[in-house]
């Protein structure tokens, strides 16, 4: 028997591993309600959610248990150069005849919580009750204090110095002049919300009128799923302007019916975009009264609300005229 077998079969491990994944659970319920006030406080909108991972291998078959903030889709500090981070957690290391173990609060933006030495069990103790006790005695103790620390950490950390990055693929077809090829809102963080676009026809004056409106959420990831070959090819035609530190763009998609608008920062990184399959090519569009007015060439008139971007008006020339 190797060394991680010794160590995973063993009583010390067996009871640690279920304390662990109990308490590190209980311990997020306790604590969420009070961070999303926090965050709610501090007029914080970015996902930033608390996350659990139990056995989360480390290196080898080295483990750690956490309870940590997500700072996965985050730029790292540029103070420090490295990642933010804000987590608890009991980190297990083994070694031919010992494992190493220690439990701390770490967080990047306290300096007095610096990395812990690693305490030594020989593998020979790991079955030894007495000592199993005593190391649950102290995780306990480590466990009852972190839902206070916790919370006393996040209230440190500066939320309006957290940059939030945009979702890569997406960024990236923006660039080279791609979205995707149906009616919805692409988000430039990585979220699409799905456009229930449909029209009616009157058959008694003979008019048309288009709709469209939210259907749902999703995201990029769970489209491609199902069906990765999403992208349309997009122009964007003249008359882009700026309006309130962002740029609107315009155009068409890679069928004649097609039309898009959308939403930059000033340096080019999309915000938002609108893809509509009914529009014709959208070739102008101005904001009036804090709506975006775009103009389809084929006398379209598409009405966004830049107060909620999801209400969606269509008309055509005529009836705008009205």
């Amino acid at each position: 028997m190797d060394e991680t077998e010794i160590v995973k079969s063993s009583l010390f491990y067996k009871e640690i591993n279920a304390l662990l994944r109990d308490q590190f659970s209980t311990i997020k319920q306790n604590i969420t309600p009070r961070y999303e006030q926090l965050l709610k406080n501090r007029r914080f909108d970015n996902p930033l959610p608390i996350i659990c991972q139990f056995e989360y291998g480390y290196s080898n078959w080295n483990k750690q248990w956490r309870l940590e903030l997500d700072f996965d889709e985050y730029q790292w500090s540029n103070k420090t150069v490295k990642p933010h981070f804000l987590n608890a957690l009991v980190y297990l290391s083994i070694g031919k005849e010992s494992i190493g173990l220690k439990h701390q609060l770490c967080s990047s933006f306290n300096d007095e919580l610096e990395p812990m030495q690693s305490e030594k069990i020989e593998h020979q103790k790991l079955n030894d009750a007495d000592v199993v006790a005593e190391k649950i005695r102290e995780l306990n103790q480590f466990l009852k204090q972190v839902p206070e620390a916790f919370l006393q950490e996040i209230e440190k950390i500066n939320f309006n110095e957290l940059e939030y990055m945009m979702h890569p693929k997406i960024q990236e077809k923006w660039k080279q002049g791609y979205l995707p090829g149906f009616d919805c809102i692409t988000m430039g963080e990585g979220d699409i919300i799905i456009g229930n676009a449909y029209s009616t026809y009157d058959p008694n004056n003979g008019e048309t009128k288009q709709y469209w409106s939210p259907l749902c959420d999703t995201t990029l990831e769970s489209i491609e799923k199902y069906d990765d070959d999403i992208w349309t090819e997009i122009d964007i035609f003249h008359g882009a302007f700026e309006y309130e530190n962002q740029k609107f763009v315009f155009g068409d998609g890679g069928m004649g019916n097609e039309g898009y608008v959308a939403s930059t920062a000033l340096n080019g990184i999309l915000n938002w975009a609108i893809f509509f399959t009914f529009s014709n090519p959208i070739h102008k569009a101005e904001v009036k009264d804090h709506h975006l007015i775009c103009y389809g060439d084929s006398g379209t008139i598409i009405d966004i609300d830049l107060n909620n971007i999801t209400k969606v008006k269509v008309t055509q020339q005529n009836d705008w005229l009205r």
